[in-house]
């Protein structure tokens, strides 16, 4: 084909450029020897404006020229000096980000401009450690959490209504303080009773999420999964990975939706999973000082699984349990994990069915207690098992539902030893828990009493009435519902999305959206931290993967408002994370029994405090 040449565009007080755009850019083939013998090949760019125009001469060509300024160039091909090791340019943040910012095929014809065969072949290419002066980041860090070098130090960080963030400070053991209010408790802390072993926090790669993070400058999305995953973050060490859609997804949809594709030779994962989710599980990973577990989480199987065949409405699937749609839906389930890991990306976890009790007017699978039980000893345990996700490999999670239902899929479930033989814990969502209020607490006992060697953790939360940028109660919900929850028996909790519009979407749905903790001003080109967000933080970046909770007890059950977790961590660590979501101020009387460690602090209303010593 002919070679494409240069879109000439002028500037004012200046030159004139060449112009690329998404379906044209002006290329300068590879050198090639002529056929004839006797020809030089002669490429020209100039003031005038000629950009590496070609032209041929012929050995011995003289020109005829009136002018007085004349040079000779004499070569001896026999003397060598240096070899050339060639030419190039930096692959810096702004570059990049400015690439990630255009049209794909645009970003493709600059890369192709300096690399390839039909451009200038730069051979080179810097690459910067780190940020460069041409990076363009700033987002607030809360640095890892360090012993201090002195004796006898406490650290405290606190977030408050009042507009504190993570704000630290230094104590001395034995410190006094002067206070004219109440209200005072005394928490007595032992290290040597230990509880049930903590497995971390975190939130969800959505759609939602991903679509936003693409959405904005690099940097950016950069400094959003760093704030959630890396050392300078809250330190998330769980991620819930959606199968397919959600109803934080743009459309709703599946990996196959062919209908009566019964052997799933159509299965294939969607752009979503290529652009939102792996690429973002990948830089989390990357960032994150600890091994992120992952739980994958499947909204709706394709529509001609399921009685009504449509994906928008919640139905069950066709046939019961030892029928071929509970096969599919088993095969389908493993496709998922397989096809995640030929990208790069192993799961440590899947739940049965999210949300299978209720309609919630979302692209939803109903499944019945009997049914899951079934499902799972019958198809899903043995499928996994054969394909290699026996419970050694991978974990499997019954109910990731609300609470209020919980019971009757525990007990349907667990007590039958071929259904329980294949699952490792229990998921649960937060919504019908009683914010300051004792529902689930009992529940989750009997839970532990019952079935202990089952883990529980909560999968999903977030706060129904809406987006509500900077709403400090929705913290103090989050902190309160963290702290019941592992207080009896509870070892990890995930968030819902992790980036939100600023009207708590996108979704597919027409219903307002939810509360996050981190909302994105796309047009702004900015990203809102909530409240929501050090709240977490106060348990992710404290309550380090595989801490265990310890025992402690408060003296005066009278003083309300007051919540209180304490664990220690895998470097000895003593960590007390605690609440105030009264209106008056309180005094803390801390006593490490076991260390012989005490001293008093103030806890402020409506405040959140942890506090670390070793």
């Amino acid at each position: 084909s002919a070679q494409k040449t240069c879109i000439h565009k002028d500037i004012p007080n200046s030159d004139w450029v060449c112009v690329c755009n998404n379906t044209y850019c002006d290329e300068l083939p590879p050198i090639s020897r002529p056929t004839a013998p006797g020809v030089v090949l002669v490429y020209e760019s100039n003031k005038s404006g000629d950009r590496f125009k070609r032209n041929e001469l012929n050995v011995n060509t003289k020109v005829s020229y009136n002018g007085t300024k004349r040079q000779t160039i004499t070569i001896d091909e026999t003397l060598h000096y240096q070899k050339i090791y060639g030419f190039g340019g930096a692959f810096t943040d702004t570059t990049g980000m400015l690439l990630n910012s255009i049209n794909y095929s645009l970003a493709i014809n600059i890369i192709d401009g300096y690399f390839s065969g039909n451009g200038i072949e730069y051979s080179f290419g810097r690459v910067p450690i780190s940020g460069t002066d041409y990076s363009v980041r700033y987002c607030d860090e809360l640095p890892p959490i360090s012993r201090p070098t002195a004796p006898g130090v406490v650290l405290v960080y606190e977030s408050n209504k009042s507009g504190d963030r993570f704000k630290r400070s230094e104590l001395n053991v034995n410190t006094k303080v002067s206070y004219n209010g109440t209200k005072r408790q005394t928490i007595t802390i032992d290290e040597t009773l230990h509880y049930q072993k903590i497995y971390g926090f975190g939130g969800a790669f959505t759609d939602t999420t991903g679509m936003l993070l693409n959405s904005i400058n690099y940097s950016l999305a950069i400094n959003i999964i760093d704030g959630y995953f890396s050392g300078n973050g809250i330190e998330y060490s769980f991620g819930r990975v959606p199968i397919s859609g959600t109803d934080y997804s743009v459309r709703p949809y599946t990996y196959d939706d062919f209908a009566n594709d019964t052997d799933l030779t159509r299965f294939s994962l969607q752009y979503e999973d290529y652009v939102w989710k792996i690429p973002y599980i990948k830089l989390a990973q990357k960032a994150s000082p600890h091994r992120i577990k992952l739980i994958a989480t499947s909204w709706s199987p394709p529509s001609w699984m399921k009685t009504t065949e449509r994906i928008k409405v919640f139905a069950p699937l066709k046939g019961q349990p030892g029928g071929q749609y509970y096969q599919i839906l088993a095969n389908y389930l493993v496709k998922f994990l397989e096809a995640y890991r030929e990208n790069g990306v192993t799961l440590w976890g899947l739940t049965v069915q999210n949300e299978p009790v209720q309609d919630h007017g979302i692209n939803g699978l109903n499944m019945s207690a009997e049914q899951e039980r079934d499902f799972i000893k019958l198809h899903l345990g043995p499928t996994l098992q054969r394909a290699g996700y026996g419970r050694d490999k991978l974990k499997l999670l019954m109910f990731d539902d609300t609470s209020p239902h919980l019971r009757e899929y525990v007990d349907t479930i667990l007590v039958d030893r071929e259904s329980a033989k294949y699952i490792s814990g229990i998921a649960m969502h937060w919504y019908y828990n009683q914010m300051m209020g004792p529902f689930p607490d009992l529940l989750l006992d009997y839970i532990y009493q019952n079935y202990p060697e089952f883990f529980v953790i909560n999968t999903e939360a977030c706060s129904l009435t809406g987006a509500m940028n900077g709403n400090w109660i929705y913290a103090e919900n989050y902190a309160f519902d963290i702290i019941r929850d592992m207080n009896h028996w509870v070892r990890g909790w995930l968030e819902w999305n992790m980036a939100l519009d600023m009207r708590g979407g996108p979704t597919w749905m027409p219903k307002h959206g939810c509360g996050g903790p981190v909302y994105v001003d796309v047009g702004a080109g900015e990203a809102y931290k909530q409240p929501t967000y050090y709240a977490l933080a106060h348990f992710a970046k404290f309550i380090s993967p595989d801490s265990v909770r310890i025992s402690h007890t408060l003296s005066d059950r009278s003083v309300k408002g007051l919540s209180v977790l304490t664990a220690k961590r895998v470097d000895n660590g003593v960590v007390v994370t605690a609440l105030n979501s009264a209106d008056e101020d309180i005094v803390l009387h801390m006593n490490d029994t076991t260390s012989g460690q005490h001293f008093q602090h103030i806890i402020t209303a409506h405040s959140i405090q942890s506090y670390i010593w070793w």
